[in-house]
């Protein structure tokens, strides 16, 4: 995966990656770590393979693309370990493109065909400036200019009367001073200028210090998200090969969900770099920047843990010289140094969203969704005037609570037709139940129960008449499900079940239950998902003891239920006897579905912020 979703973003970035690879852009890292400072081999490679300037209009030489092109090439030289004036280069040629002007029609074509470097200081830092006959004298120095050693043009800002004034100098105008950074493969350098006069066409009216913070953090997020995405692989790749007592070590838990973890935030920091990127070709308006404050604060987090990670799973290798994995971490400790703390981001992306900016995502249908937005709208017109209990027993009986479900509990929509349908909704302000456990427990019975079992479970779940809670886990068998060990036995009319079940959520408010019992078999062995039964258990069956857990907090969210001698009907039997894995397989997939889609048990980010808005904000608590 990576930030490109398209198909030609998709082609794109494999272009650049086998390019790279030819080029031995990752052995000039390498070189560099130890080297002087010089312009990689690979340099007019860049250039000619057109990727200095997809972002830049094709009338300045560039290829007009926009912001996702440019955070996929980004995002792929992050992979490749480009060393050298690349991310400085790219981001000055944005800078330059976003303030326009004389100076974008000087600058962008040296930029974009190679011929010239630059590097950008993100902050005006020790410079000032003061007007002077043909623009401005700037004066002082700034520090860490990340590929100043290696620039032909810098873009700096200094301190004016009127606020922070951005411009273009040669490199050759200043003293440019080598300093000692994390990143071997990209140096800082300080920065002097000593009555430099910029002429007027070289100062970018069109930048402020907030422009070239969010435009600078969004080329940021999008290496960080390669640099993420380059631990996951590399520590994957590692674990599947890598043996330890005679087996790889990818299939030791300890070993696995480090990994999962490493991937859950590689998607997110590409997920919000894409975003970001999407935001460059806007103005940057509130919504623009809180895509790409939330990406800074994401982005650069995920790569410095996903290679602090990849370390722990690498093991000694990985503590090596030799070894890429030290230029990784280097790298992504040198961003979040260079673009500041993530916590500073979350508080600015809490003020953005306190202040009421929000982030819509919209997909281009199609004009063909018109016949089904008509009779969405028409059925939400027949709400006008229902109490709470009538709407939403009107939304569950006409399938616009689960759209996707089979008739008749759903509208057998496909994908087009719920992303209709959601939106219909959301734009008349009609907000769907929850229905939390229920959603995984319905379409168990739907798809495996009989149709009494349908009829009398399905329907009035959709209305909200029943409350579910699930006992699956037990306290010898969490992770590994198949090896549970409560016991239904088999009496007249139904079974006795004895045991215990542990993490029960909702189990103290619950109407009913899905559970697990073994029928049969030990629960150990090659054969231990064999012998488990799916029942459903109405939980004011004499012999259900629930007992709250509190957690460290001292709040119950979770339960413990013990069963000690418990009559289940066969009719609360869902499917075959013995065949209950299948069944708890379907339950899981919806579980999975559902808290993906937002419907966990606590309350939503908006929530939350109302509640910090009703307290006034954030007083003198910014945490």
């Amino acid at each position: 995966m990576a930030i490109g979703i398209s198909e030609d973003h998709e082609a794109l970035a494999a272009a650049i990656r086998g390019w790279a690879e030819r080029a031995d852009v990752r052995g000039a890292a390498r070189e560099a770590l130890e080297g002087p400072e010089t312009r990689p081999q690979w340099w007019s490679g860049l250039a000619d393979q057109g990727l200095l300037g997809l972002h830049v209009p094709e009338e300045s030489g560039g290829s007009g693309a926009g912001g996702v092109e440019l955070a996929v090439t980004v995002e792929e030289l992050a992979r490749s370990l480009a060393s050298g004036p690349a991310l400085p280069t790219l981001l000055a040629s944005l800078l330059v493109q976003r303030a326009g002007g004389t100076a974008a029609k000087e600058l962008l074509p040296a930029l974009v065909d190679g011929s010239a470097t630059a590097a950008v200081a993100l902050a005006p830092g020790g410079l000032t400036a003061t007007p002077s006959a043909d623009g401005v004298t700037v004066r002082g120095s700034v520090r860490p200019v990340v590929g100043a050693g290696l620039a032909d043009l810098l873009v700096l800002g200094a301190e004016a009367d009127g606020g922070p004034v951005w411009f273009v100098v040669e490199a050759a105008q200043a003293q440019v001073e080598s300093l000692q950074g994390l990143d071997a493969t990209r140096r800082p350098a300080q920065v002097v200028l000593d009555d430099v006069v910029v002429p007027d066409a070289r100062v970018l009216r069109g930048l402020d210090a907030a422009a070239v913070r969010t435009l600078s953090a969004a080329v940021v997020a999008a290496e960080a998200a390669g640099l993420a995405g380059w631990a996951l692989e590399t520590a994957v790749d590692y674990a599947k090969t890598r043996e330890q007592f005679g087996r790889p070590i990818g299939v030791f838990q300890g070993i696995k969900h480090k990994c999962a973890d490493m991937l859950v935030r590689a998607e997110q920091a590409r997920a919000t770099a894409w975003d970001a990127a999407r935001a460059l070709d806007e103005p940057l308006a509130p919504e623009a920047e809180l895509a790409v404050t939330v990406a800074a604060a994401v982005a650069v987090q995920a790569a410095l843990d996903n290679a602090k990670d990849a370390l722990q799973v690498l093991g000694g290798i990985g503590y090596t010289w030799e070894h890429d994995a030290h230029v990784v971490l280097k790298r992504a400790l040198s961003l979040r140094a260079l673009i500041g703390d993530p916590a500073r981001w979350r508080g600015r992306a809490a003020d953005l969203a306190l202040g009421g900016a929000r982030r819509h995502l919209a997909l281009d249908l199609g004009e063909d969704t018109a016949p089904v937005r008509e009779q969405v709208r028409a059925f939400l017109g027949t709400l006008d005037g229902l109490d709470d209990a009538a709407r939403k027993a009107a939304i569950a009986d006409s399938g616009y609570l689960v759209p996707h479900w089979p008739q008749p509990w759903g509208r057998n929509a496909n994908a087009v037709e719920q992303l209709v349908i959601d939106e219909e909704f959301a734009a008349a302000g009609v907000r769907r139940h929850d229905l939390i456990i229920g959603g995984w427990a319905a379409p168990t019975i739907v798809a495996h129960g009989t149709p009494e079992q349908q009829e009398r479970f399905v329907r009035p779940t959709l209305h909200g008449e029943i409350v579910w809670c699930q006992m699956f886990s037990e306290p010898g068998a969490g992770s590994d499900l198949a090896a549970l060990q409560t016991r239904a036995e088999k009496v007249e009319g139904g079974w006795k079940v004895n045991g215990q079940k542990v993490w029960t959520s909702m189990a103290q408010i619950a109407d009913w239950a899905i559970l697990l019992a073994r029928t049969s078999g030990t629960g150990k062995g090659p054969d231990r998902h064999r012998g488990i039964t799916y029942f459903l258990l109405d939980m004011k069956t004499p012999g259900v003891d629930v007992r709250p857990l509190r957690e460290l907090t001292g709040h119950a969210a979770f339960n413990e239920v013990f069963l000690d001698d418990v009559f289940v009907p066969d009719d609360c039997v869902v499917g075959e006897v013995g065949g209950g894995w299948p069944l708890a397989r379907t339950t899981l997939a919806n579980e999975r579905v559902a808290m993906s889609s937002g419907s966990p048990f606590g309350r939503g980010v908006e929530d939350v912020l109302s509640d910090v808005a009703a307290r006034g904000g954030f007083g003198e608590d910014p945490v």
